[in-house]
Order: structure tokens, then sequence, then C-alpha cells
């Protein structure tokens, strides 16, 4: 679960690093340059998605864990008493 800021700042990073190399470097210009800045906004936008999805996925797996045990813990101490 700390990893997910960590990751999405890299992501974030990389993407902005990504779209100003790609405005500087760019050989073509206007509607094509846009275009492809866009497909790969796109692209990262997706891949964000992903990582948001599996770090949820892992989140929702440690509090089913977690719950699980605190209510075993709950059911064996009320069964001592």
């Amino acid at each position: 679960m700390s990893d997910l800021p960590k990751t999405l700042a890299l992501l974030t990073a990389g993407f902005a690093a990504g779209v100003v190399a790609g405005v500087l470097f760019a050989p073509e210009m206007g509607e094509k340059t846009r275009e492809k800045l866009k497909e790969k906004a796109d692209e990262i936008g997706e891949e964000l998605e992903g990582t948001y999805k599996q770090e949820i996925e892992k989140l929702k797996s440690k509090i089913e864990d977690l719950k699980s045990k605190y209510e075993s813990k709950i059911n064996t101490d009320t069964q001592e008493s």
C-alpha cells in the first residue's frame, strides 16, 4: 500500500518528462504532434488506471485478511471467557 504514492509519482514524472521531450524533439508540428501527445496521454492514463486497480485489490485483500484475523481472535477470546 505504501508503494502506491511512490508509483503514481514516478508514473506522473515519467509522463511529464515524456511529454516535454516529445514536444521539444518532435519533427512534426501541429495536428500530428497533438495527436501523438493525446495517444501518449491515453496510454499513460491506462497504465495509471491498471496500477490503481492492482493496488486497490491488494488493499482489499489485506483488509479481508485483517478482518478474518480479528474475527478469529474475537471468537477465540469469547470462547475462553
